[in-house]
C-alpha cells in the first residue's frame, strides 16, 4: 500500500509545534491554506488524513524517556514506524536525533514480516543486502543495544498532512486522536483494543522545514497568536500510560 524507497533517507529539518484546541486548528488550516497542498501519499485518504502507528523502544529505566523530558540537548529516540495492519505492509525503522534545535531522522524501509523478525532477532538484518538501508538497521540495533532497549510503547494518532505548494521541503502537520499503549512485543499494528486517551480533543499542529521559516509561516503565527510549545508524543504518551495505571516497568 505504502510506495517508499528501498533505501534508507536521513534527512534534517527543524520542527515548530503548538498544541490548540479544534477550533484553532482549523483557523490554522485556513491561515496556511493559500501556500500549502496536501501531501501525495495523505491525498490518498479522506480528508488528507491517515493513520500512524509508532512502537518506541527504551530501557528497562527509560533513558531515553528521561532524556526527553529533562530536555538534554542532544537526545534520539528509537521508534519503529507503520501505517496500516497490511500484512504485506512496510515499516519504517526510524532513529530520530534532537542537536541543538535540529531534528535529524535516520530512516530504513523493511517489509512487515521481515521487521517484526529482526525485532525478534536483530541478527536477521544481516539478511538485508542494501547496503545503505542495512547501514541505517544497523546503526538502529546498536543504538538498541547501548541502551538495553526493547519495545515500550505504542503511539498511535491521526495525521492531516500539507506540503509547501511553492518549496516541497515544508510541512504543516495536524495530529489528532493522539492515543497509546504499553507492550513488550514487536509486532506492529495501527488497531489494538488497549490504547488510552493522550491528548483527547486538543490537536498537535507542526510547522516543519529545512533552513529558514517561511514568511508567511510566521505570519500565521503572528496573526493567530500561536504559542509554541516543547511537545514529546512518546513522552506525554508514557505519562498519560502511568496515569491511567497501564505502564508497568520490566
Amino acid at each position: 500500500m505504502t510506495n517508499v524507497s528501498p533505501r534508507a533517507l536521513r534527512a534534517q529539518r527543524r520542527e515548530l509545534k503548538f498544541l490548540v484546541e479544534e477550533s484553532l486548528a482549523r483557523r490554522v488550516r485556513a491561515g496556511v491554506a493559500p501556500y500549502v497542498e496536501p501531501d501525495p501519499f495523505a491525498a490518498r485518504f479522506e480528508g488528507n488524513t491517515y493513520p500512524i502507528a509508532s512502537l518506541y523502544l527504551d530501557g528497562s529505566e527509560l533513558p531515553l524517556y528521561r532524556e526527553t523530558v529533562e530536555g538534554l540537548r542532544d537526545r534520539f529516540k528509537l521508534r519503529v514506524r507503520t501505517y496500516s495492519d497490511d500484512a504485506d505492509g512496510v515499516c519504517f525503522f526510524e532513529i530520530k536525533r534532537r542537536r541543538d534545535g535540529i531534528v535529524e531522522k535516520t530512516r530504513a524501509a523493511v517489509l512487515r514480516p521481515a521487521a517484526e523478525g529482526m525485532l525478534a532477532d536483530p541478527a536477521a538484518v544481516d539478511a538485508i543486502h542494501d547496503p545503505r538501508t542495512h547501514r541505517a538497521l544497523l546503526e538502529f540495533f546498536s543504538l538498541a543495544a547501548v541502551t538495553a532497549a526493547q519495545p515500550r510503547t505504542v503511539v498511535r494518532y491521526d495525521r492531516e498532512a500539507w506540503v509547501g505548494r511553492f518549496d516541497p521541503e515544508i510541512r504543516v502537520t495536524f495530529d489528532r486522536h493522539l492515543q497509546a499503549a504499553v507492550t513488550d512485543e514487536g509486532r506492529l499494528r495501527v488497531a489494538r483494543p488497549d490504547y488510552v486517551p493522550v491528548e483527547g480533543r486538543r490537536v498537535v499542529v507542526e510547522f516543519k522545514f529545512n533552513r529558514c521559516m517561511s514568511t508567511w509561516m510566521a505570519k500565521v503565527i503572528q496573526a493567530l497568536e500561536l504559542t509554541r510549545v516543547s511537545y514529546s508524543k512518546y513522552g506525554h504518551s508514557i505519562e498519560a500510560c502511568a496515569t491511567h495505571g497501564a505502564f508497568r516497568r520490566n
